[in-house]
């Protein structure tokens, strides 16, 4: 392309040099400036338009590629520069959730100064449904041990189910194993929490066996009951667990279920707290 170029751009210099001599030697010779300068001017002037015509075209066909080339590496340069914001922008959002979920933890732990409490990390998820069950990144070497309740900032997480000596393993209170003791706090009504098993991507629990004049309704919050299976439990009462979205007869054993749509939202649980004692 540049061989093109300046091979074009040859021939019309030598051309129009060539003309600017042949006009400037008749010039000069006496009694030449009449007819003959005349006759010669204006055969060559509409060639020399065409030429000049043509040099201003390749000129700029020339500058409209060389537009082109700049221009995409701009575009390509700018691409990175935004590609470069939009990961900074990632990062700060979450950045900016972490922080406010560390707050809101804080927040928790000082309005309960009686539980003794230890932070971790959710870094894993198991089974066939990811939100059942979570790993965390504390363990036995942290005080951590089997049936202690988890929570976060939102609500009841679920509680342990397995300790190794850095880690240990929690079932969600969606899970249909859980099986947490809770209470209506509109009734005082206690129960035990399952999860709903769900092929899509809804987060439920039941509570069983009401009784089936129960005075619950939709719209009420279920909270942590105190009641503990066994030594090593901690339930703080009145920990927010969710709200009854729907009431069902379940005739054959005249009682009633309630279904909870939960607080926490367990997609995101990032950041979690193991109740110690």
């Amino acid at each position: 392309m540049d061989f093109l170029k300046n091979k074009l751009l040859t021939i019309v210099l030598v051309l129009c040099l060539a003309f600017t001599i042949f006009v400037g030697f008749t010039a000069s010779k006496k009694g030449n400036t009449g007819t003959i300068q005349e006759a010669i001017t204006a055969t060559i002037a509409p060639v020399q338009k065409y030429f000049y015509i043509a040099g201003q075209r390749i000129s700029n066909i020339f500058y409209f590629i060389t537009s082109i080339s700049s221009t995409r590496k701009e575009n390509t340069q700018l691409k990175l520069e935004v590609e470069e914001l939009r990961q900074k922008l990632v990062g700060y959002d979450s950045f900016k959730r972490e922080n406010e979920e560390i707050n809101n933890m804080l927040k928790f732990k000082n309005s309960h100064p009686e539980l003794t409490l230890k932070g971790a990390n959710v870094i894993g998820k198991v089974g066939d449904n990811w939100f059942n069950i979570i790993l965390l990144d504390v363990g036995e070497s942290d005080g951590v041990h089997k049936d202690q309740y988890v929570i976060n900032s939102q609500g009841l997480i679920g509680r342990v189910i397995e300790t190794t000596n850095s880690t240990s393993k929690v079932i969600t209170i969606i899970d249909e194993k859980a099986n947490i003791p809770i209470k209506i706090s509109s009734t005082g009504e206690i129960g035990m929490l399952t999860g709903v098993s769900s092929n899509g991507s809804k987060s439920e629990c039941k509570i069983t066996i009401l009784p089936i004049d129960t005075k619950a309704n939709v719209g009420d919050a279920v909270v942590t009951s105190n009641i503990l299976n066994n030594e090593n439990s901690v339930v703080p009462q009145d920990i927010l667990i969710g709200f009854i979205e729907r009431i069902e007869d379940e005739k054959p054993n005249l009682v009633k279920s309630a279904y909870i749509k939960p607080v926490v939202n367990f997609s995101r649980v990032e950041k979690v707290m193991v109740i110690i004692k």
